[in-house]
């Protein structure tokens, strides 16, 4: 076991890319195995935080007091085979990724953040651009040794589900409350997980922090496609976007089936033009697609069928499309770099971000659309709007000077309170964590938080793990 107890030691543990600020811990604690872990946890009493990469944008591994626990050393990865691969949890993205390149395999899941953990992205159900066709990271899950707040485990698999009690290492037997709430049913990474009949190892999945601490993890793999069609798609106007997605979700049209839409609207493309100088100068909106191909005798097809498709449709003609391995790149440069590029401005005009994660049911993808600018319009707001069109998931950046802080505060509200009547979420894939409880709250109400702190008090009765967040 490592122990940090130098506050200048603790510090990069009290960080993330929320810029939380406020965060404090007696130490870090650094377990090297599975044994040393469970031993701490069976004797300790105080506060404990989960610490992942420190890729999360809701403050969930910074703690208010206590302890942090890294699992830093927990990184083994197994050899991929039979459609799985058995991972620890500080094994990041990028390193998963760079392991299955030599094989057959995939794994759906791209969260924006590569460096991101694979424990973090479980315990925040972490999706991508992707999910709109292959899934979240639920669904890529199969199985998952936990321990507890007590230092006692559990070994978690599909099929074992909530109408069965759970038994845990010390013989012990758990059993789900019977609690009335349900999560919704659109795009969802805000608080426990609960539907009837569901695996426990789902309620465990996105729970940031807050029920167990996972030490394995074994992820379904799929195989890869032969190749992706991907493109960058300009619009005159952001309506023509909104429509011509609206139109490709309905299409049932031979190999117009893409995997990710993600939207960039005009104040995105006046910030990406710094970088990406080819970008039209007339485009209002843009729209990045992926469509994979199983076989590659289809990718010509494929790439006809998609050509064809789109001269009937609003997009430009100096669209893009990827013609070699390097566009390919290049493409998902320009999808990723919208983030990085507002953080850095937002650091040089020493500006304050708020930015929102809410989705609605594709019944109300339009009206969300419609909604949202003019609302933004009417605020007078600087504001930014990306993120994954097909999922009904935006992500609104508001930019507000000092004096606008409040008045950004009050409009994201109204948004929260529209998304809500919709059914939607306020969280679609960073979670609650600390910075979005009031949220939160607002989309369960006060019964059904009482509810879902009856499922934590099953798992950590004395409320210690991941404190602070969610509740």
């Amino acid at each position: 076991m490592i122990y940090k107890t130098d506050p200048q030691a603790i510090s990069p543990y009290l960080q993330d890319a929320s810029n939380y600020t406020g965060g404090f811990a007696d130490k870090v604690i650094i377990p090297e195995s599975i044994e040393e872990l469970a031993s701490f946890l069976k004797t300790n009493i105080q506060p404990i935080t989960i610490a992942g990469a420190g890729t999360g944008m809701t403050a969930s591994r910074i703690p208010e007091s206590g302890f942090i626990i890294s699992l830093e050393r927990f990184d083994a990865i197994s050899t991929p085979e039979n459609g799985f691969v058995d991972v620890g949890p500080a094994v990041s993205l990028a390193n998963l990724y760079k392991n299955l390149e030599s094989t057959k395999y995939f794994y759906p899941p791209n969260p924006t953040e590569s460096l991101a953990s694979i424990g973090g992205t479980v315990a925040t159900n972490a999706s991508g651009s992707r999910s709109y066709k292959f899934g979240v990271t639920r669904d890529y899950v199969l199985e998952a040794d936990i321990i507890l707040a007590d230092g006692n485990s559990v070994a978690l698999k599909r099929g074992l589900t909530i109408n069965s009690p759970l038994k845990i290492s010390d013989g012990r037997e758990l059993l789900f409350p019977e609690i009335t709430y349900k999560s919704p049913a659109c795009k969802n990474a805000a608080g426990y997980y609960v539907k009837p009949k569901m695996d426990w190892l789902d309620l465990f999945i996105g729970s940031d922090g807050t029920l167990g601490i996972f030490t394995r993890i074994r992820l379904k793999l799929e195989v890869s496609p032969s190749s992706f069609i991907s493109g960058v798609l300009f619009f005159h106007k952001e309506e023509e976007c909104w429509d011509l997605v609206d139109l490709i979700k309905k299409s049932n049209i031979k190999f117009i089936n893409p995997c990710s839409l993600e939207y960039f609207d005009r104040h995105s493309l006046n910030r990406l033009r710094k970088k990406f100088a080819n970008i039209p100068l007339h485009a209002q909106s843009a729209l990045f697609f992926e469509n994979d191909v199983d076989r590659q005798l289809d990718y010509e097809p494929a790439l006809e069928a998609w050509f064809d498709y789109l001269k009937e449709t609003s997009a430009l003609s100096d669209s893009w499309f990827a013609q070699s391995i390097s566009d390919l790149k290049r493409f998902h440069e320009f999808r990723h770099a919208i983030p990085v590029l507002l953080n850095e401005e937002n650091s040089r005009l020493k500006r304050t971000k708020i930015g929102t994660d809410m989705a609605v049911p594709d019944s109300h993808f339009m009206d969300m659309m419609i909604f949202y600018k003019n609302e933004l319009e009417g605020a007078g707001i600087d504001y930014v709007i990306f993120g994954h069109l097909g999922d009904n998931h935006l992500h609104i950046n508001f930019l507000p000077a000092e004096q606008e802080i409040q008045k950004a505060h009050e409009l994201y509200a109204r948004l929260v309170e529209q998304v809500l009547e919709w059914n939607g979420t306020i969280s679609a894939e960073h979670g609650v964590g600390k910075l979005k409880k009031k949220y939160f709250l607002q989309m369960v109400g006060e019964e059904s938080l009482t509810q879902l702190r009856a499922i934590k008090e099953i798992f950590d009765p004395g409320f210690i793990l991941g404190k602070g967040n969610i509740f």
